[in-house]
């Protein structure tokens, strides 16, 4: 039995559509039932991952690098599209399969006529900090940055908060286990966006002063469904560092973050029992 017969495939982004030739998947399909197998086909139906259930792939299943994030549409070059209607696939397959009927197969009804092309202007725009209040739940507070799964957040958006003391040079700022992108800003000013994978680092970060605030409006792109990757959590894996990654190279633990001067997601200026602020729509503002 074939469990999955792969008409098609995921597609990830920042690639290309993937495909595969109808009347290679037909030949296949045929093939797998002239050997007297029962045959599932995936997918039959091409369907719509809604906000933020897209999931994702990795490049090693085995080890879980390489991670590729799935867009919201799952057409899978199937042989029923997202929007409902057959295709050239469909009607190869249903040449293969019209030898097994036991009777002339019914014509597929037509899909539903596409909406015209249109366009909408948007003229007003508001900050997210701006509505935060209304728009967030209360405080969470934890040692170390909690993860999407421990605020019991399954989708939306999460803001981490910290302070990085001076005064101080410019140094870059990261984040320990980028997962899965983040959207960065020092004194409520954009500084810059990280993802996992690419840009993980925020170069820069001067303190002219005492302290200088940061944010991380945190999103998630999906979660691996498949091997090590798939038991991963959302958010960050440890500490953000605004430091020199020489210095942070060369050390190791407590002496490492205080020569470093590590500005910690959780460990503001290492004192015991502070934490890092977290905020998040509908669920917890981590503290």
């Amino acid at each position: 039995m074939c469990m999955e017969f792969w008409c098609g495939w995921f597609d990830h982004w920042g690639t290309e559509h993937v495909v595969r030739d109808p009347q290679e998947a037909a030949d296949a399909l045929a093939g797998v039932l002239e050997a007297g197998a029962s045959v599932n086909v995936y997918m039959a139906h091409g369907g719509t991952n809604f906000s933020t259930w897209a999931g994702a792939n990795t490049a090693d299943p085995a080890t879980g690098e390489g991670y590729l994030p799935t867009v919201t549409s799952y057409d899978y070059d199937a042989p029923v599209d997202e929007r409902g209607g057959v295709t050239e696939k469909f009607r190869a397959f249903r040449t293969v399969l019209e030898r097994y009927a036991d009777g002339p197969l019914p014509e597929p009804e037509p899909p539903a006529p596409l909406l015209p092309a249109s366009r909408a202007v948007l003229t007003e725009s508001l900050r997210l900090f701006d509505a935060l209040d209304d728009v967030a739940g209360p405080e969470a507070e934890a040692p170390l940055p909690p993860s999407f799964e421990d605020l019991g957040i399954g989708q939306g958006l999460v803001l981490y908060t910290g302070r990085v003391p001076g005064p101080r040079q410019p140094y870059p700022l990261s984040v320990q286990g980028l997962a899965d992108r983040a959207h960065v800003y020092v004194d409520g000013a954009p500084a810059g966006v990280l993802e996992r994978d690419a840009t993980e680092v925020v170069p820069d970060v001067a303190v002219p002063g005492r302290r200088r605030g940061w944010n991380c409006s945190w999103s998630p792109w999906g979660g691996s469904t498949t091997g090590p990757g798939s038991a991963s959590a959302r958010g960050p894996a440890g500490p953000a560092h605004a430091a020199d990654p020489a210095q942070l190279a060369g050390a190791g633990g407590g002496a490492r973050a205080r020569n470093a001067r590590e500005a910690a997601l959780g460990r503001r200026r290492l004192r015991p029992g502070a934490a890092v602020p977290a905020r998040a729509p509908g669920g917890g503002r981590a503290r």
